[in-house]
């Protein structure tokens, strides 16, 4: 049922900032605003920006695809010309010169690393066999090829060269040094890939250049090391043509990268405070989903312009301002991402938390009594199930009785209304100073070569980002005080004249509480403001700064040639009112952090010797989930490869292009069995969709015929267009099939015209020929891969996000023992550096994402499914939020403050923390080993935090001057935050039990009277 008298309910909703002009309307008209159309997700890259980006590869794309049309580009490259064009499938010129660069860089090494070895097996292998063995052959091969083109009309090099490729110079010898040294860089690069997937392409193109070394070195009479020529060059090729339209076709400077996504990122932080505008209005208009899918895609734009930093040093650009500029909004808005994810994740505990009490509400109405309770329990003995966790809601039964009382439903209604009105004032400046930094990065990102925005536009943008500033922080003073006033106001009666409490009842705790859930939104909403406050005053000290377009140099040219030709080096625009962080003194705050994190991790003691410890890591070095993986690369190499070695089956594997088949086994193995689901299915659906492609392609630009250059040239623009649009902006899930069907595509095409117009021994012919041979091989590939992959035992990606979630766990221990060492010592700062803990945590729990959303095409026996994972990857990330907020709490809040949250709450009582231990090492175990947790266990651990105040009768400290104080505002963040740790253990106590049930079942009768 709605219940609009909530004080919670500034916690939710999502709407459409209104204008400046709208503050002086009533708050409801104020607040409200209709949501604007969108289009859907396939449509959205309809943009001046997407488009450019599509017709810059796709243009490398078909030019490297007219290699294979003009004759003599074909001649000379050879039968592989269309690799050019896969190459820019797998790597499109796409972005940053210099990540492009970076990238072509890794296939590049690759290739190298599998033609070296590849040499050296070469080598090693024509060493193995005896040079007169050798002779022996070469001369009875020229005697059966003379004598079979004496009989057939055939050239003697023409039959000659077919014997080879049949296998006349097969040598076990041979054949086995080869397996030998190219089966253990494959296992090498597996594991590097596996250990680091940023090697992935190292690894598939070092392979296939192996590829070839172990199938044709064998057949091969003498030393031919120039052997993966015939896909090194066009790669190269299709590498410096996509080079060339990343330079010449809308060119991309980092700084332009950088500043689009910040501002992307910028507008997407404007969804929580258009969440927080319209919970006023409608407290229900908000879903836990949609505010988790605003948080991750927030998370997600400002991870993706994290790599792009890292180039702007090395930046050429055309623009108002330079690499320092850009760089020098990261923190601001760094602080700003901070602020507005904590407001939303303010907005997801009071949906979620609502949701829980009205369960508890439920269990309240159903369980009125404890006599009841055990008249349930005996009847569910008799054969009904009993619910999982079902103590730990009964024990919860004491606090839910605190928020069902009709004094907090009209104490809610009064907060509401005391907070309201003062954010009808503030809320719009915020969300107009958010516009503003976006539209002002885009007016200055905008500002380069064509388009440019008019001075009178920039003039105008300044003008108004100088009023909002000061209009922000005049507000932000009068919110603070109007804010905390209409908290007392509302609350008067509960204060005598002095000031102090009159006394401590219920009536007044409850009270009590509602001035501190104001106090903590309030808190929330002067974070946001001063965050963009930050933001705004550095965009005006810029756009003050930086008045006309120039060329900058990258940081090192651009420093040495103001050295020479002027006085005064460019100094870096810091606004006035920026403090200056030395970095010296930050790597000094990390470096004691990280000392205090690894002591709070405790010491393990050495119980096996040495050799002991290095034989039993060797052994798990080799059979853990990425050995796995290597091993299992290796025996689909050696299983798909040996045809290529059988004199009876050299021949009949050369001609079929059973290379192709290897490839498509290898790349098939993943590391996990969830991965391998997707990946065999987007293998399969890519070569049918490319294949489809490649032959009306290919029909429509040669009808009949041999293959019309003109008219196929004329074709493959379309085509590529298509196929590279999927590439580009298809979800990341599809990925693979849309590179499949690009190379499928290219496959086809390239293999018709090399068969009509350079034939030789092992063409497999032209159109649908092509296309079914290309299907079998995916096929048997894909099928090699399958019985791989599943024997010996499937490598189950549920157990692995099961560890790495345990992991996180442990980590959340970790900062839980940093916390308290921190805690009321004036002499530590190792909580400074919590923002930094929080987001390396915050980054390893959202790789979880993909891998946690791929469990559903998993087939497992590990009792933890998708959505159970996704809870517990939701709740370590309110863990790791509240802990880092406490952490920077315990190096900014007053000593005196953390002592009486300590006395308060027991946030240093051995027992409160040895509880917390504990149920946090449980659930950390159990996530390893899938055994069910006990059903007695120290929780719920608010309920125990409550219990503390009340046996230590703990006693009540407020007055007006207190409300007053910025400290005790704080004071009450940290309460709320501690509070709420306590609470996202007790829930993930509950899923896990959930999942995993409950053990070591204690009698009911034996229970204490859980009503109490």
């Amino acid at each position: 049922m709605s219940n609009p008298a909530r004080p919670e309910a500034v916690l939710s909703g999502a709407s459409p900032a209104p204008s400046a002009e709208d503050s002086a309307m009533p708050p409801k008209e104020v607040l409200a605003s209709r949501p604007r159309r969108k289009l859907p997700g396939w449509l959205d890259h309809f943009n001046a920006r997407d488009l450019k980006i599509l017709f810059r590869c796709t243009v490398a794309a078909w030019v490297a695809s007219l290699l294979i049309f003009i004759n003599p580009a074909l001649q000379t490259i050879g039968t592989a010309t269309f690799f050019a064009t896969l190459v820019l499938f797998m790597v499109p010129p796409n972005g940053i010169v210099f990540i492009f660069i970076l990238g072509t860089l890794t296939l590049i090494i690759g290739m190298g690393l599998g033609w070296g070895w590849g040499v050296i097996a070469m080598k090693a292998a024509l060493a193995a066999r005896p040079a007169a063995d050798t002779q022996a052959k070469l001369q009875a091969l020229g005697q059966h090829a003379y004598s079979v083109a004496n009989s057939t009309g055939q050239p003697v090099a023409a039959v000659q060269q077919q014997l080879i490729y049949e296998g006349w110079m097969l040598d076990t010898r041979v054949s086995a040094v080869y397996f030998c040294f190219i089966c253990f860089l494959v296992y090498v690069l597996a594991r590097i890939r596996a250990k680091n997937p940023k090697f992935t392409l190292i690894q598939i193109f070092g392979t296939i250049i192996m590829d070839l070394f172990i199938t044709i070195g064998p057949l091969l009479p003498s030393f031919n090391g120039t052997m993966p020529k015939v896909l090194i060059e066009p790669a190269a090729i299709g590498i410096g043509i996509g080079l060339a339209c990343n330079i010449l076709f809308f060119p991309t400077s980092t700084s332009h990268t950088v500043l689009e996504g910040m501002e992307g990122v910028v507008r997407l932080l404007k969804g929580p405070l258009d969440a927080t505008v319209t919970s006023l209005i409608d407290e229900e208009n908000l879903e836990v989903a949609d505010l988790q899918k605003l948080k991750m895609k927030a998370l997600g734009a400002y991870k993706k312009v994290e790599p792009a930093l890292g180039f702007l040093q090395l930046d050429f650009s055309v623009s108002r301002w330079n690499a320092d500029d850009v760089k020098s909004l990261k923190e601001p808005i760094r602080r700003a991402a901070l602020s507005s994810l904590s407001l939303l994740e303010f907005h997801i505990s009071r949906v979620g938390g609502e949701a829980k009490l009205e369960k508890l509400r439920t269990i309240t109405a159903k369980h009125n009594q404890y006599s009841e309770i055990e008249d349930a329990e005996k009847k569910k003995g008799k054969g009904q199930p009993r619910e999982v966790g079902i103590r730990q809601l009964l024990e919860s039964l004491s606090l839910v009785k605190a928020f069902t009382t009709p004094e907090h439903e009209v104490l809610r209604q009064e907060m509401l209304e005391a907070i309201r009105e003062p954010c009808t004032k503030i809320l719009p400046a915020c969300q107009e100073a958010s516009a503003l930094v976006a539209d002002c990065i885009h007016a200055v990102n905008s500002s380069r070569w064509f388009g440019k925005p008019s001075k009178a536009r920039l003039d105008d943008l300044l003008q108004r980002s100088e009023s909002s500033l000061e209009t922000l922080k005049n507000l932000r003073v009068s919110y603070a005080s109007e804010t905390t006033e209409r908290l007392i106001q509302t609350n008067a009666e509960i204060f005598d004249e002095s000031g102090k409490l009159k006394n401590v009842d219920d009536h007044t705790m409850h009270k009590v509480r509602g001035i501190a859930v104001g106090m903590v939104f309030e808190e929330q909403i002067l974070a946001v403001t001063d965050a963009w406050e930050k933001i705004l005053e550095q965009v005006v000290a810029l756009m003050k700064e930086r008045q006309r377009v120039r060329l900058w140099l990258p940081r090192g040219l651009r420093y040495a040639f103001d050295w020479v030709f002027h006085r005064e080096a460019v100094a870096p625009v810091l606004a006035a009112q920026s403090p200056f962080v030395d970095p010296d003194v930050v790597e000094e705050q990390s470096k004691a952090a990280q000392q205090s994190l690894n002591m709070s991790r405790g010491y393990k003691f050495k119980r096996r010797s040495g050799l002991g410890r290095m034989i039993l890591g060797a052994y798990h070095w080799l059979i853990n989930a990425d050995g796995l993986y290597a091993m299992r690369m290796v025996v689909v190499t050696i299983a798909l490869a040996i045809p290529a070695v059988i004199p009876s089956s050299a021949g009949f594997y050369y001609r079929e292009k059973g290379l192709w088949a290897l490839i498509m086994g290898q790349t098939t193995v993943v590391v996990y069995m969830s991965d391998f689901t997707l990946s065999i299915a987007s293998r399969f659906l890519g070569t049918v969709v490319g294949g489809v492609a490649g032959l009306v392609a290919w029909y429509i630009g040669s009808g009949r015929g041999p293959g019309n250059p003109y008219g196929l040239a004329a074709i493959m623009a379309v085509v590529l267009m298509l196929l590279m649009w999927g590439r580009l902006f298809a979800p990341p899930a599809v990925l693979q099939a849309t590179i499949m069907g690009g190379a499928t595509c290219i496959l086809v095409i390239g293999y018709s015209y090399d068969d009509t117009h350079i034939p030789s021994y092992g063409n497999p012919g032209w159109g649908y020929n092509v296309f079914w041979r290309r299907l079998l091989l995916v096929l048997i590939g894909s099928a090699a891969a399958l019985i791989v992959q599943l024997f010996p035992r499937p490598p189950s990606a549920a157990r692995h996000v099961c560890k790495t979630m345990s992991n996180s766990i442990r980590a959340l221990s970790d900062h839980y023992a940093l916390l308290l060492s921190c805690w009321g010592q004036p002499d530590r700062d190792e909580g400074l550096m919590a923002e930094q803990l929080a987001l390396d945590l915050a980054e390893s729990l959202s790789a979880l994402d993909g891998p946690v959303a791929l469990l559903r095409l998993e087939f497992s026996g590990s009792p933890f499914d998708s959505d159970t994972l996704a809870q517990v990857k939701s709740i370590c990330h309110e863990l790791n939020q509240h802990l880092a907020r406490l952490l920077f709490l315990s190096a900014s809040l007053p000593e005196n403050f953390q002592g009486v949250l300590a006395r308060r709450a027991g946030l240093l009582d051995h027992r409160n923390i040895g509880d917390v231990m504990a149920v946090l090492g449980i659930v950390e175990q159990a996530l390893k080993t899938g055994d069910p947790l006990p059903e007695v266990l120290p929780t719920p651990l608010l309920k125990r935090c409550y219990e503390f105040w009340r046996v230590h009768q703990v006693e009540m400290e407020l007055s007006t001057d207190l409300i007053r104080d910025e400290n005790y505002r704080r004071f009450c963040v940290a309460v709320t935050a501690y509070l709420k740790f306590l609470g996202a253990v007790d829930d993930l106590v509950l899923v896990m039990k959930g999942t995993l049930g409950e053990s070591h079942i204690v009698r009911r009768e034996l229970l204490p009277d859980l009503t109490v």
